[in-house]
């Protein structure tokens, strides 16, 4: 008789350790998104998904955690989605694994500061200021080698994989090291060979990105601008007299040429004081590398690349061929 009370019991144990272990939970809603703090105990951890509704008992699951999972400490922060007809037993499964949700972050070449703090707040949760502010903080700039304004230029455009909850902070960071580690191996070299720091040349990278469509035409477009230096002319870059002042896609009419800022490279000699935009590889790539030309001048054609000239009368042949309304006409 004892016996077969034990053995019950045990069985009915067994069934109740089952049942809180593998019957799932049903949420109000089809997920339940759930953010561990850093720091957090695994006790409390199983806490905060007993008060979210993602777990039933206390005890029963901290003895799973430990003992059949084995995790117990070293949790991984961050944010944990929790589906509908997940039970217990993979939930705390899940916190051992770390499966935190992921965000994607796009930075496109070409786009500014502006433009990838806007997209931040979708990712963490943050201001948009606080990536803003933190672009051009000086500590900051100086923590991360960047000798420059702001990190203008220095985020390197690619897809990003975050976890969502991610800094402002470590996400700048994490972009600029991009950068620097896709310069090719002979990137000194280059530098040297062009007689271009690398704010310069990211620089430089940055408005040949704003002026090239075609592929073909980026050494081209760097080869006009490094001339114009040398030759201390002025480089004239439409992109620069609208940077800060509007959105580039909107793009240059003929009154922005007069727009008074220290980017403006028709009112003020050489290049700008810092890039205008995040450059992309390839841009970097003619920077470097710039075409071996005598041309000084280009326009559009209208067709996504450009009519180069050495000589100016020869320029204004090509703007009396490709122009388009006074408003709009480059005038390089």
């Amino acid at each position: 008789m004892i016996k077969f009370v034990i053995v019950s019991v045990t069985v009915c144990v067994c069934i109740l350790l089952a049942a809180e272990l593998y019957v799932p939970l049903t949420y109000e809603t089809d997920t339940i998104e759930v953010q561990i703090p850093k720091g957090c105990s695994f006790r409390r951890a199983v806490g905060i998904l007993r008060e979210k509704g993602v777990l039933r008992d206390f005890s029963v699951i901290l003895y799973a955690g430990k003992y059949l999972v084995a995790i117990g400490k070293g949790l991984k922060p961050g944010y944990y989605v929790f589906n509908t007809g997940t039970t217990p037993l993979e939930a705390v499964k899940m916190l051992g694994r770390g499966e935190t949700l992921k965000v994607k972050l796009t930075v496109i070449p070409g786009e500014t500061v502006r433009d990838i703090a806007a997209k931040f707040p979708e990712l963490s949760g943050s201001e948009q200021g606080e990536f803003s502010s933190l672009a051009s903080d000086r500590k900051f700039l100086n923590s991360i080698n960047i000798k420059a304004a702001s990190v203008e230029g220095y985020l390197y455009p690619e897809t990003y994989i975050f976890e969502k909850g991610v800094t402002p902070k470590e996400a700048i960071v994490r972009m600029a090291q991009q950068l620097r580690k896709s310069y090719p191996s002979d990137f000194k070299d280059r530098l040297n060979k062009v007689g271009l720091t690398e704010h310069q040349l990211l620089t430089l990278a940055s408005i040949v990105e704003k002026e090239a469509k075609a592929d073909s035409d980026r050494p081209l477009i760097a080869a006009v601008y490094l001339n114009r230096l040398r030759r201390a002319m002025p480089l004239q870059a439409d992109p620069t007299c609208i940077y800060g002042v509007k959105d580039f896609k909107y793009g240059v009419t003929a009154a922005d040429v007069r727009n008074d800022t220290p980017y403006n490279t028709y009112l003020h000699a050489g290049l700008p004081p810092g890039p205008i935009a995040s450059p992309s590889l390839k841009s970097i790539t003619a920077a470097l590398n710039p075409a071996d030309v005598p041309y000084l001048y280009f326009v559009s054609k209208n067709d996504g690349t450009h009519y180069f000239s050495e000589t100016y009368t020869e320029h204004k042949e090509a703007v009396g061929a490709y122009a388009k309304p006074a408003s709009s006409v480059k005038r390089r």
